[in-house]
């Protein structure tokens, strides 16, 4: 299904930390992130401004299957699962959910050191 009236895009996202510092470390080191300092020590990552393909979607939970707890998930972009997941695991994540394929893309879920979940997601141009 098609539906290019969509609007209102997710735009933002945060991770509240319990060891800000060291979330910083993990993901600069797992995902090249710089940041910039904002108001009371909030480090704001910014991306450059690019056209890509921008997907969002509902589910339905299901109590003890990886990756399908009810509440939310971010995904980032990434160029090989399997080395991002390798690199994260190197540096105190851990595999939620292997690579899959479906609908057009392919995915996995890791945790972080701290246990939140983030999604990885490949690049596609367009899911049907």
């Amino acid at each position: 299904m098609n539906a290019p009236d969509n609007r209102h895009p997710a735009v933002m996202f945060e991770i509240m930390a319990r060891d800000q510092a060291a979330m910083r470390r993990f993901y600069s080191h797992v995902f090249g992130w710089r940041y910039r300092e904002g108001r009371e020590g909030f480090a704001y990552v910014d991306f450059p401004l690019a056209t890509r393909p921008l997907l969002g979607g509902i589910g339905q939970s299901q109590t003890g299957v990886p990756g399908m707890a009810p509440g939310h998930v971010f995904y980032l972009r990434v160029d090989d699962l399997d080395a991002t997941i390798a690199h994260a695991s190197m540096a105190g994540g851990s595999v939620l959910m292997s690579p899959a394929s479906v609908d057009g893309y392919r995915f996995a879920m890791i945790l972080d050191p701290e246990g939140n979940t983030i999604g990885l997601v490949e690049p596609f141009t367009q899911i049907e």
